[in-house]
């Protein structure tokens, strides 16, 4: 049984994945208290203990504009901190990355689409990929965009079902554009690409391209919601109303795969198998 190491712990991917995978796996998942990834030595300590064949890093600064105020921070967290595992380290790496690493001109992007990113978050994450590509001969780098997944606290699922329940009216943004995964469906991607021995970059998304505000519809429509208090906004209206919103956003996105053998993702199936189970 292959050991799996999962950096950032107790966060919704990690958790998800040690739901579903926890007899497949002998799985090891490590919050940010006890394991820094920015830490060297705690890096060697964890990597000595427990000597895992695998490592998938879902430690990430995910806030798009607290990296826009903290860059240094971003860069090290998503980045530079990576290099802390190779003199300690000959597995496979699964490096779990964005498609904020695209400017959101021409999507949907590829595996083969030249990276663009327009914001630190998206800055930071490639840099992350690179430091992955040149260090680790055995990689996965995944890419995936708008994760979400019930209970959790970043999940724009959670925020749009928890809104509308209390009849809070809500803007959403209605240009930009995604193919939104469920954390479960990543999670089971990730199984297949290690099963099938893979390696390189992989895109991960949903079979539905739709913005923030047709996504926010949907979950509305699954949990028979009161969809009169989603009302869209544009994402440039948005940064003249909210101080806080700083970073650039690529707009048209959204990934595709050209993997003929990737797993085929719903979006519909997704939230109704979330509704129907929780």
């Amino acid at each position: 049984m292959k050991k799996i190491l999962l950096t950032g712990g107790s966060g919704q991917l990690a958790q998800s994945f040690k739901s579903l995978f926890s007899t497949s796996y002998d799985l090891i998942a490590i919050n940010s208290k006890l394991l820094d990834i920015t830490d060297i030595n705690n890096v060697e300590h964890i990597l000595d203990k427990e000597k895992p064949d695998i490592i998938i890093n879902c430690a990430a600064m995910t806030n798009v504009d607290g990296c826009e105020n903290q860059s240094e921070k971003a860069y090290l967290v998503n980045g530079l901190a990576i290099k802390n595992f190779i003199d300690y380290f000959e597995g496979l790496f699964i490096q779990i990355s964005t498609d904020y690493v695209f400017d959101g001109k021409n999507g949907p992007y590829s595996e083969k689409s030249k990276p663009n990113p327009l914001s630190i978050y998206g800055k930071s994450k490639l840099l992350g990929e690179e430091i992955v590509k040149e260090n680790f001969q055995n990689h996965l780098i995944i890419r995936t965009n708008v994760l979400f997944d019930l209970n959790t606290e970043a999940s724009f699922l959670d925020w749009i079902i928890q809104s509308l329940s209390k009849n809070k009216k809500i803007n959403i943004v209605n240009d930009q554009i995604n193919n939104p995964v469920w954390t479960n469906d990543l999670s089971k991607t990730i199984s297949f690409l290690i099963n099938q021995n893979l390696k390189g970059v992989f895109h991960v998304g949903s079979d539905t391209l739709c913005s923030r505000y047709e996504f926010a519809r949907m979950i509305g429509r699954e949990w028979n919601l009161d969809l009169a208090n989603l009302s869209p906004i544009s994402t440039s209206e948005l940064f003249n109303q909210l101080d806080s919103y700083i970073a650039e956003r690529p707009l048209n996105s959204g990934l595709v795969t050209e993997f003929e053998g990737m797993p085929n993702i719903s979006l519909l199936n997704a939230l109704i198998n979330l509704k129907e189970n929780n």
